[in-house]
């Protein structure tokens, strides 16, 4: 035939081909009900529910429901669609022999060019590209109800996406055999699926139940195509099988067009047109029922090259003539035993391969906090990173931080924007000015993900509900120690002191934990730690309790018999209180510092613990006498009796300087005018009788300063938590005294002189103190962010 009958015959051929498609439905796969169950049970099988309630705070995770169905059933009606309208499945082939571009035969393009096409015409175009778009969507747009439609347009766009994956698992899709008619693979698979038999209905089940194969992380290989560059055609082509025994695999890195290319046959291509599966693959014919029984058939299994099928062909008609003429390949025929076991192998695998496509869009390995500057309060630090494992992948992108209000509307944050390459163990940092109100943070990624060019995915932490520990007591733990000690006791002299005062090292805090938005804050409660100066080594003497139950010094949930805590108790029972010099020459504390409260969404609350660090109290009692030769004889013996007296306490704030005082980092102190000091406490109240910020010195000079025959003189100094200044009283919140003095004496003759006699002294009682919690600028303007009002109450030591 010369070149010109050539080019005839093939006009011809395709002119009739195009007069059978106008007259015929377009080629389908799997019905678009097949496709539907199939997409459902592999959203199951996937791990998109708990990305959505995990990753992307959606409480509901796929039964979330938008504009009446679940985003579970948008996937699967998604996975429907794509068959309408009919033209669209001319692109659902893909010969995985065959260069890209023309694999898809000569009335579509290649499924894998189609999942990624910017403009697939009819029926709209739901690809890879645009299901990116759309996540993005819902990542980033304002309202909540556009975000959800957002999301549904991402799940049906994935549902038509997986549907072009499944067919990849019919053999006419991947052997040039369009099908025009009737392929009787999918006829029966669609027999059993629609059969109101319960029997044939159960057999489709069980095609569902089965173990699903799902496919390697590994196959996500760049494939350097730009009209497919999404690794995701990887899960129909890995470019792996070159039409050979050698290189055919059945693994989980083998692409699904290849493994049922080179592994199974359709109707129009059993033994012909292609390599594999070969003739010389078959075993020893077997007949099913046994042979010499009505219907018996003989049925050749294939033991070699890839999966074993126990009916992989059986013989037809011709079969015993066609192999006397010497025919070996023909007279074979696929039937209904043959659909069976193939679907046997193929639909778990288009199932398996359908939950590695969500899996894979929906990846991420990224983590990030928000947290309070450590060089500015008013500030927040916004760190990225990626986990150090093996199987993260870098990100090269914009990482763009946006706050959810408790309306739920979204809003980009300002200076939290980051353009980088991170690779696996990498962070990044940047510090913005934080917003109000916030009740979540989202962080969206956009840009080149492992292999994967022009990626979207993000996450959202949520910032509630907040969980404080409020400190309600601190006390000594002993018993207070008295003592009555006489000092002196001769002719001349007596002196006699009693002293009050209670051990610092032993001593026990008491709270609860509270939240504005729940009853039951323990429920939130991610860990409790205490939290030591940090130039501790190792970990002091201290018992954390929760709910009475002895946890060491941090508790973690699931780690412990307590479950949701409601009450908290912090037990010292120290060697000494300080430790020798710290770092700088300091005081290093042994108490705890902090009690840190972390909720289940990964906020850190900080509460600054209250403590005593010393109280005691003194009465001293003198009686003496003494000669006066200056005097005139009836005044030269002088009678004096003496009261003394000084109450003391030193209070330890966690959030004061290294030795727990209330200074500046220069050391100065605040006016007691200023709205806040460097800690978060305020003391309140009266202390022995005096107001807290009472600032007094007296003395009454009358003391025998000539012969008088008697005297008397006073002094008292009072110190409540303030001290005075040349510019006015200024706070020290950790201490406070009180002392006081009484003197009187008369003058007599020298032989009427007495003996000294003095009262039995006692010491004042040490009394309680009262502090207020004050919540300091930089602890405000967290609540402030999240939108939260803390709780105000007092902290009594004792």
């Amino acid at each position: 035939m010369t070149r010109a009958h050539r080019s005839v015959t093939i006009v011809v051929t395709v002119a009739a081909l195009g007069v059978t498609l106008a007259a015929t439905k377009p080629a389908q796969s799997y019905t678009p009900a097949t496709h539907a169950e199939m997409g459902a049970i592999a959203v199951d099988r996937s791990n998109l529910d708990t990305i959505l309630r995990n990753q992307y705070d959606i409480d509901r995770g796929i039964t979330l429901a938008v504009n009446g169905q679940t985003v579970r059933a948008w996937i699967a009606n998604g996975a429907a669609r794509e068959d309408f309208p009919g033209i669209r499945s001319l692109n659902h082939f893909h010969n995985p022999l065959k260069a890209w571009a023309s694999a898809g035969g000569l009335l579509g393009q290649s499924s894998v060019y189609w999942q990624q096409s910017p403009d697939q015409g009819l029926g709209g175009t739901w690809s890879w590209p645009v299901a990116r778009q759309r996540l993005f969507e819902f990542l980033t747009l304002p309202v909540p109800a556009a975000r959800e439609r957002a999301l549904a347009d991402t799940a049906q766009a994935l549902g038509q996406v997986m549907h072009v994956v499944q067919d990849a698992a019919s053999p006419a899709h991947t052997r040039d055999d369009p099908h025009l008619i009737r392929d009787g693979y999918e006829a029966r698979i669609e027999e059993l699926r629609a059969s109101r038999d319960a029997t044939l209905r159960a057999r489709f089940q069980v095609l569902l139940a089965a173990p699903s194969t799902l496919p390697a992380a590994t196959i996500f290989t760049p494939t350097g195509d730009l009209q497919a560059p999404a690794p995701v055609a990887r899960l129909i082509d890995s470019d792996t099988y070159g039409g050979t025994a050698q290189s055919y695999a059945t693994g989980a890195q083998t692409g699904l067009a290849e493994y049922t290319s080179g592994g199974y046959v359709s109707d129009d291509t059993i033994f012909r047109g292609f390599a594999l599966p070969r003739r010389e693959s078959l075993g020893p014919a077997v007949f099913d029922p046994p042979a010499d029984t009505p219907g018996a058939r003989r049925y050749f299994p294939k033991t070699t090259d890839g999966d074993a099928i126990g009916h992989f062909v059986a013989e037809g008609a011709l079969y015993e003539r066609l192999l006397f003429r010497g025919q070996l390949d023909g007279g074979f025929i696929l039937d209904d035993k043959v659909y069976e076991d193939y679907a046997a192998q193929l639909v778990p695998r288009a199932v398996g391969y359908s939950a590695g496509l969500l899996n894979y869009f929906f990846r991420s390995n990224f983590d990030f906090t928000v947290d309070v500057s450590p060089l500015d309060p008013s500030k927040r630090l916004l760190t990225i990173s990626i986990p150090p494992e093996v199987s993260a992948e870098s990100m090269d992108g914009t990482f763009t931080l946006y706050a959810e209000d408790g309306n739920g509307l979204r809003s980009l944050v300002s200076g939290a924007s980051i353009t980088t390459t991170l690779f696996r163990g990498a962070l990044a940092q940047t510090v913005f000015t934080p917003v109000a109100g916030v009740r979540a943070y989202v962080l969206v990624f956009r840009g080149k993900l492992g292999n994967e060019q022009g990626a979207v995915t993000g996450k959202v932490r949520p910032m509630g509900p907040l969980v404080f520990a409020v400190q309600a007591t601190a006390e000594f733990a002993g018993e207070e120690q008295r003592t009555t000690v006489t000092e002196v006791d001769n002719a001349a002299s007596l002196i006699v002191i009693g002293r009050r005062s209670k051990d610092e090292r032993r001593q026990r805090a008491r709270g609860a934990f509270f939240s504005a938005t729940t009853s039951d804050p323990g429920q939130q409660l991610k860990r409790v730690a205490l939290e030591f100066d940090g130039r501790a080594v190792g970990t002091p003497a201290a018992q954390l309790l929760l709910d009475g139950i002895d946890v060491g010094v941090a508790w973690s949930k699931g780690a412990s018999v307590v479950e949701n805590p409601s009450r908290w108790e912090i037990r010292i029972d120290l060697p000494a209180f300080f430790d020798g010099a710290g770092g700088g020459g300091g005081l290093l504390p042994n108490v705890p510092r902090f009690l840190a409260v972390e909720t289940m969404e990964g906020i850190t609350i900080r509460t600054p613990l209250l403590w005593w660090r010393s109280a005691s109290s003194f009465t001293e009692t003198r009686g003496g006498r003494q000669s006066v030769t200056t005097c005139p004889p009836e005044l030269q013996c002088e009678e004096v009796t003496s009261i003394s007296t000084l109450l003391r306490g030193l209070v330890f704030f966690g959030d004061g300087n290294g030795e727990g005082r209330d200074t500046t980092s220069s050391g100065q102190r605040q006016p007691v005018t200023a709205t806040h000091t460097s800690v978060g406490f305020v003391p309140i109240g009266l202390v022995a009788g005096h107001a807290v910020g009472a600032v007094a010195q007296s003395a009454n000079p009358n003391c025998f300063g000539t012969c008088t025959p008697a005297a008397s003189c006073s002094t008292s100094t009072i110190s409540i938590f303030a001290q005075s200044s040349a510019a006015g009283p200024v706070w020290i919140k950790d201490e406070f005294s009180v002392s006081s003095g009484n003197l009187v004496g008369v003058r007599k003759p020298a032989n009427a002189c007495t003996p000294p006699a003095v009262e039995q002294p006692s010491a004042p009682e040490l009394p309680e103190l009262r502090f207020r919690r004050d919540y300091l600028p930089a602890e405000q303007s967290r609540f402030q962010e999240f939108g939260v009002t803390p709780p105000e109450h007092e902290i009594t030591l004792r």
